[in-house]
């Protein structure tokens, strides 16, 4: 059994869509129509505070999905805003409720995928409260891998783009991190996530 529950439905009721970095997938207290799977770019769930300030609440990336929370929802809780170019499928909201109650192996893949991201988000709520930087990346780099650029590894972790630089920076200079390439960066002896 494969762990997308996408690959349940049959492809008519799979919708392509393609978005341009920058753009808008859903925006928050928008009526939830449809659940998203990424199969290429990277998403970024995002709230404003009450000061206005943007702040990265997820991200999906290939393979990923995102929305799953408005399934029994009336509105989207937050904006979904494409940090690189982005496509993948959409399925509508009724489809995936209708197939949770009529496909047992579509409900275990769902299940299955929202417990993995489940105990992801707590990993990344324990990496969130390491208050030092440099640690801070590093557990995240240990747990997670780097996928995306920079700004958005650190966006991910509630970095700015130039303290995670300086936290990779240091973690290189003490032989705890390698640098990959241009932008990529590994702990010491994994090469690719």
């Amino acid at each position: 059994m494969t762990d997308d529950p996408f690959t349940h439905i049959p492809e008519s009721g799979l919708r392509p869509f393609a978005i341009a970095a920058g753009q808008l997938l859903f925006r928050r207290d928008d009526p939830p129509r449809e659940l998203f799977r990424v199969d290429a770019g990277r998403v970024a769930l995002q709230r404003v505070t009450e000061d206005g300030q943007r702040v990265t609440i997820a991200q999906a990336g290939p393979g990923e999905t995102l929305a799953e929370a408005s399934l029994f929802a009336d509105n989207y809780h937050c904006d979904a805003i494409a940090l690189t170019d982005v496509g993948g499928v959409a399925v509508d909201k009724a489809v995936m409720r209708r197939h949770l109650r009529s496909d047992a192996d579509f409900a275990e893949a769902l299940v299955r995928r929202l417990a993995l991201h489940l105990r992801n988000e707590r990993q990344r709520a324990e990496i969130m409260s390491i208050r030092s930087a440099r640690e801070r990346t590093f557990a995240a780099l240990a747990c997670f891998g780097q996928s995306g650029t920079i700004t958005a590894f650190a966006a991910s972790i509630g970095l700015t783009q130039e303290a995670c630089s300086r936290a990779l920076a240091g973690l290189v200079s003490e032989g705890r991190v390698v640098r990959l390439g241009r932008g990529r960066y590994a702990c010491r002896g994994v090469t690719t996530r």
